[in-house]
């Protein structure tokens, strides 16, 4: 059944994701990092360089929040707050060395599975369908925010 190999998959992806954590964390670090610092992390990957306000928006927090988790990354050595030249009041975020090395650990779990899709399908058209069909997914599961 299909619920089933989205199953394995996703157990796949997760079980290669903490890996990938327990290669970049200390086993203190592990036992502190949370699930919701991973999604931030990835979220402020995303976005780049944002500010706490771009942040605050995007995760749904309060400034106050924001500083709260920059603080912890921060200490983790996950993040770095840089000051606005222009504005002494902004500070931007952005995820150092260590930090990236997380987030880009499962980009490349993310491209290897692209990559194996790509190789089990016969042409171009197949793997353009797949393409078109997650695409489609996502876009419903974007909506249902």
């Amino acid at each position: 059944m299909i619920e089933n190999s989205f199953a394995y998959i996703s157990n796949y992806m997760c079980r290669e994701s903490i890996r990938n954590l327990n290669n970049c964390l200390t086993e203190t670090e592990l036992k502190s990092f949370s699930n919701n610092d991973y999604y931030y992390l990835t979220t402020i990957y995303y976005l780049g360089k944002p500010n706490f306000s771009q942040v605050a928006k995007e995760l749904g927090l309060t400034k106050p929040a924001v500083s709260a988790l920059v603080r912890k990354l921060s200490k983790m050595g996950l993040i770095e707050k840089t000051q606005s030249e222009e504005d002494k009041r902004v500070h931007f975020i952005k995820l150092t060395d260590k930090g990236k090395k997380i987030v880009e650990g499962d980009e490349v779990l993310l491209s290897n599975i692209s990559s194996l899709i790509k190789n089990l399908l016969k042409n171009e058209e197949q793997y353009n369908f797949v393409d078109s069909l997650l695409n489609k997914i996502v876009t419903q599961l974007e909506n249902k925010k």
